[in-house]
């Protein structure tokens, strides 16, 4: 170990940079710390300038981040299920519009319980969930370290609904964009036949409020997909989305490697090309309520790169191939949410984390 990661390990001082500092740590491989035992929130990181077999432990300090009580792998209310319909929502620095959108939805006629993955969001929201979980079994919240992906935050979700034996999964942004008035409507399709309903903004009657670039981008990035992987449907990029579970094979949605915004593209193009009934449900799309978009403009380019490959890879998804042996605990934050991906390896979905 180099002179600066031994200097590292003695920094100190005082406030927020301090503790942050303080809280670095050498653990051996068998993950027995020779420090102190510190009770915190735990964070495994590796550093790509260390020896392979040296890694890196951070202990970030619960006054630094969240306060005290709430790990980022807490599953608040996880062990029962209260409906067969689960609404999935992926969060990060929502704490604004959280609140009126678990409202909403809990409020409407149709019976369902809503999941929460939140990664760690600064302003609070995964605390605030937390709070309402605890008295409502109705909701349920994970917590990963960081952000992670809204993709990954999606996929997660999808095989949390299957760990739980939920009939069906709704998936829906948490910035009020997408109304929770229209999700009976997405479950009306599915008692009618649908094996996946999406919610669109471009079919008949769809519509959206974006103005200038983003419309611009909107409509042609969903019109480019229509025409170039010849498929009918006219939306593709848009969350808002109900499916039935047993219709979904086991890896068909969770054995998909795309961690970020492609992932909505990927999901619509692998349901449709397995041959499921897909329909398209017009809803009127709201610009955000409250706070800013987190979409990075490199999203855009690797939006692109991922529409080429779905042109040129039209392999249809088989049984087994991925998303199966989801039916062990990570070792890493023991929760059981790790799936076997393509090829044999295996991936927690909560943490991130491989396993050997």
């Amino acid at each position: 170990m180099s002179r600066r990661h031994k200097r590292l390990l003695r920094l100190g001082g005082s406030g927020p940079a301090g503790a942050l500092s303080r809280s670095l740590r050498l653990i051996s491989p068998s993950g027995k710390s020779p420090g102190r035992d510190i009770t915190a929130r735990r964070d495994i990181i590796f550093s790509s300038r260390l020896p392979r077999s040296d890694r890196y432990e951070r202990v970030l300090p619960e006054e630094v981040l969240n306060g005290p009580g709430l790990k980022f792998d807490d599953a608040v209310g996880t062990t029962a299920r209260g409906s067969r319909t689960l609404v999935f929502l992926a969060t990060y620095n929502e704490r604004s519009n959280i609140a009126a959108l678990l409202d909403a939805i809990l409020a409407l006629p149709v019976a369902c319980d809503v999941l929460v993955v939140d990664d760690n969001s600064p302003d609070g929201t995964s605390r605030f969930v937390a709070e309402r979980a605890a008295a409502d079994p109705r909701i349920h919240v994970l917590v990963r370290p960081k952000r992670l992906g809204i993709g990954s935050a999606h996929r997660l979700g999808w095989l949390h609904a299957r760990r739980f034996g939920y009939g069906r999964v709704v998936t829906m942004d948490a910035d009020m964009s997408h109304q929770p008035a229209d999700i009976p409507r997405l479950l009306r399709a599915l008692d009618e036949g649908a094996d996946v309903a999406l919610g669109s903004r471009f079919a008949p009657g769809g519509k959206l409020d974006y103005q200038g670039w983003r419309l611009f981008l909107s409509r042609t990035a969903n019109w480019l997909a229509r025409k170039s992987l010849g498929l009918s449907l006219r939306e593709y990029t848009n969350s808002f989305r109900a499916a039935r579970l047993d219709k979904l094979p086991l890896g068909l949605i969770e054995g998909l490697t795309n961690n970020g915004y492609g992932f909505f593209l990927a999901e619509t193009v692998r349901t449709a090309r397995q041959g499921l009934r897909v329909v398209e449900i017009p809803i009127h799309f709201h610009d955000r309520g409250a706070g800013r978009s987190k979409m990075p403009k490199f999203q855009i380019v690797l939006g692109v790169a991922n529409l080429l490959y779905l042109v040129f890879d039209r392999r249809t998804f088989k049984l087994g191939q991925n998303g199966s042996g989801a039916r062990f605990e990570c070792v890493h934050c023991g929760k059981p949410y790790v799936i076997t991906m393509h090829l044999g390896a295996r991936k927690c979905l909560l943490c991130m984390r491989d396993h050997a």
